[in-house]
């Protein structure tokens, strides 16, 4: 695997977040995580505590909105915070916020910036605790799930979001293809779409080139053309941008949509919780279905 705080997306925090993994490695006290009990919360505690698993470092979990008291933790900030990582030691406090980021260059030498996330960074985090963590691995295409659900892709290109799948597709950790190709893909977020229509389309799609497969492709999306929602950049994520890993049957949006969908049956810190011990047993959201 990359390493991320090398990567050009990690250079305003790669410092910090390497004096905070220093710390905690050598930290005799357990680390307490705690981050409020969302989806973006339990995707940000879930890879720190893969690392610390790992390595055998003594934790515990909090899913709450107050503040961290004295000794050591590591805090998650939510959404509308993007002032960055900020680290304190002695015992190692490390607080995890949002920043907005050089993601990409142009042609021409301009800069596209996007949100680098709380879930981003906990995941470069986790990489410098614990470099050869199995558990991290398992879990390494969750990297870009806090930028799936950063509202940049609502409303233009996320360059942060594209430079790190590329760099998951460059590992070889994850594949991106196109909806048909997805085994069990879940359309609650899609509606449009015509559940009869793509199983024919996937059954088909094996036999047809590649003008036949953009054709079927283009014409099972139509209907939301006219519509303002979702924006370009999602809709393209969503029917020919499928993020995969190599043993998955659902890719990484259908797995959010699933995951989001346990807030409402099972209450916040339950989901959260069993969100991020799905993670940690097997790299996957657990498969939810809601209650009739």
């Amino acid at each position: 695997m990359h390493s991320l705080l090398e990567a050009e997306q990690f250079v305003s925090v790669a410092s910090i977040l390497l004096d905070a993994a220093a710390a905690i490695k050598g930290s005799s006290a357990p680390i307490l995580l705690l981050a409020a009990p969302s989806l973006a919360g339990a995707l940000s505690l879930a890879p720190i505590e893969a690392a610390l698993l790992d390595s055998g470092l003594p934790y515990r979990r909090r899913f709450r909105l107050e503040a961290p008291e004295d000794g050591a933790w590591v805090h998650i900030q939510g959404p509308g915070n993007d002032a960055g990582p900020s680290f304190r030691a002695g015992p190692p406090q490390l607080t995890i916020a949002g920043e907005v980021v050089e993601g990409l260059h142009g042609h021409g030498g301009d800069v596209h910036r996007g949100p680098l996330t709380t879930v981003a960074q906990a995941h470069a985090l986790a990489q410098a605790i614990t470099p050869k963590s199995q558990r991290l691995k398992r879990m390494r295409p969750w990297l870009i799930s806090g930028n799936w659900l950063h509202s940049a892709l609502d409303t233009t290109y996320d360059p942060v979001f594209t430079a790190l799948r590329d760099m998951l597709v460059e590992e070889g950790t994850v594949s991106v293809v196109a909806l048909p190709e997805v085994v069990d893909p879940d359309l609650s977020a899609t509606p449009w779409i015509e559940p009869l229509a793509l199983e024919a389309i996937s059954a088909r799609w094996p036999t047809l080139d590649l003008e036949g497969r953009a054709r079927s492709l283009s014409h099972l999306m139509r209907p939301v053309l006219a519509s303002s929602t979702p924006s370009t950049a999602r809709m393209e994520e969503l029917g020919w941008h499928r993020v995969v890993a190599p043993s998955w049957k659902s890719d990484l949006a259908s797995q959010i949509t699933r995951s989001a969908r346990m807030w409402k049956e099972r209450g916040a810190s339950a989901a959260a919780g069993e969100l991020v011990d799905s993670l940690l047993r097997s790299g996957q959201a657990p498969s939810f279905e809601p209650q009739d």
